[in-house]
Order: C-alpha cells, then structure tokens, then sequence
C-alpha cells in the first residue's frame, strides 16, 4: 500500500496580495488611458439637438467623430482645430482609408455657421458620408411638433 510521507513543514501557506494589488492598479491605469484615446468623441461633453426619427446614417468602416461646442469652435478629440486644420486632418483619413465617414457631435445652441464650416472641410476633403449625431426623443401621445 502506497503511503504519502509526513511533511516536517510547520509553515502555513500565506497569501500574499500586495503583487495582485499592483497588477489590478496597472490594469485600471491601462483601461481609462486607453479609453480615452478609444473613443475620442466621447471625451467632450456636448448638448446635442434632439430628434423623433431614427437614424439613416450607415457609417463606412472608418468613423471620425468631430465635435463643434456651443461657441461655435471645432475639435477633434481634445484638440481644436481651425478650418484648414480640420480640412487637412480629414484629407489624411481620407487617404489612410477611403472608407471613412464623419460622425459631427454639436451642441444644439451651436451657430449654423459652425455647422456649416464643418460641412464644407469634408465636402473639401473628398468624404461623401456624412452624420449629425443627436439625442432620440420618444414620441409623446399628443404633442406636436
């Protein structure tokens, strides 16, 4: 009959967090600097129009988010642009990819202008697809619009 030996050891094991701890506070450092730069668009907070349709906007494979705030000033991202800086960013995602759509997030008391300077840096870059991005309000029994 096979007996297993009687260990000598009279140490217990202990478990050791401080090692887990750092890799958790690494891995949580990684995700919100990733995210971040993931999902650029989301990173500026806007108030944008409100809408009853759904959206008819099918994106390409590529979708640049660009954020035009209430002053009427233009970003990609954090970064604000000018309308030559826009045109020239656009061109380079036009030729890294000619499937790209532009995604515009404005603020609902954003100018017209704004919205239309915008318009015309992608009509100059080339993209023919194009979105305005707004918030959908569910329908209510009796109002109008």
């Amino acid at each position: 009959m096979f007996r297993f030996k009687e260990s000598s050891c009279d140490e217990k094991p202990e478990l050791i967090i401080v090692p887990m701890v750092d890799v958790m506070l690494f891995l949580l450092a990684f995700f919100v600097l990733i995210a971040g730069s993931i999902i650029p668009g989301l990173a500026m907070k806007t108030n944008p129009p409100k809408t009853l349709q759904k959206s008819s906007f099918h994106p390409k494979k590529r979708v640049i988010t660009i954020t035009v705030k209430r002053d009427g000033s233009i970003y990609y991202g954090n970064q604000r642009l000018t309308f030559e800086e826009l045109v020239r960013l656009l061109k380079g995602f036009k030729r890294q990819s000619p499937a790209v759509s532009v995604a515009i997030d404005a603020d609902r008391d954003a100018s017209v202008q704004s919205l239309v300077t915008v318009l015309d840096a992608v009509s100059k870059a080339g993209i023919n697809s194009v979105g305005l991005l707004a918030k959908e309000e569910r329908k209510r029994n009796g109002s109008s619009r």
